[in-house]
């Protein structure tokens, strides 16, 4: 059942061997071939008595795209990288993330750019409803990451801790300012600020 890479694309990537048979399979061949794409997470190799091999492929799941310059390339949760992308060909509901210094796109890699990495952690940690809002993110460094919204509120967030208070506190300021507030800075929890239009 994978999306991304279709069975031909499996099948091709697997190469079982033409005089295989159930009892000669080199499964953890196969298993390994398969891994190798970045794509997927997992293979599981069965044997189904009399004749027939089922793969079975998990696939690793987008969390967001990252602006490489000329390049999008899709990322997952822990930060590995999976492929190239274009915004055309992609879900469309991935957050952008932009401005990532030391980002190398390498395919199955972990990226060890601490700004993509505090983004990630970031966005993992707000609320449903701040995170429905977000469609982009400027993760220069980790102080300076901010999530820009669909309404073009920018909220600069920081590092990835006390996210908790951070969402509460940009909630109420949304609550309380709504279409007038443009920008939200809630680095330090104790001392919040925000900038209207015309501010």
């Amino acid at each position: 059942g994978p999306d991304r890479l279709g069975a031909a694309s499996i099948e091709a990537s697997a190469a079982v061997p033409a005089g295989a048979t159930l009892l000669r399979l080199p499964a953890d061949e196969i298993e390994q071939r398969l891994l190798a794409n970045p794509w997927v997470l997992s293979v599981a190799v069965k044997r189904v008595v009399p004749s027939t091999l089922r793969i079975v492929v998990t696939e690793r799941e987008p969390a967001v795209l990252v602006d490489a310059g000329s390049t999008f390339w899709s990322v997952d949760r822990s930060g590995r990288i999976l492929g190239q992308e274009s915004l055309e060909t992609s879900s469309g509901t991935l957050v952008v993330v932009r401005d990532v210094q030391g980002f190398e796109a390498s395919p199955g890699v972990v990226s060890a750019a601490p700004g993509l990495t505090n983004a990630l952690k970031v966005l993992e940690g707000m609320t449903p409803e701040i995170a429905s809002m977000v469609r982009g993110v400027s993760a220069p460094t980790v102080e300076e990451t901010v999530l820009i919204t669909a309404g073009s509120v920018e909220i600069m967030v920081g590092e990835a801790t006390q996210l908790a208070e951070k969402c509460t506190l940009i909630s109420g300021i949304l609550a309380e300012q709504g279409d007038s507030v443009v920008f939200i800075d809630v680095r330090s929890i104790e001392r919040p600020v925000s900038r209207g239009l015309g501010e």
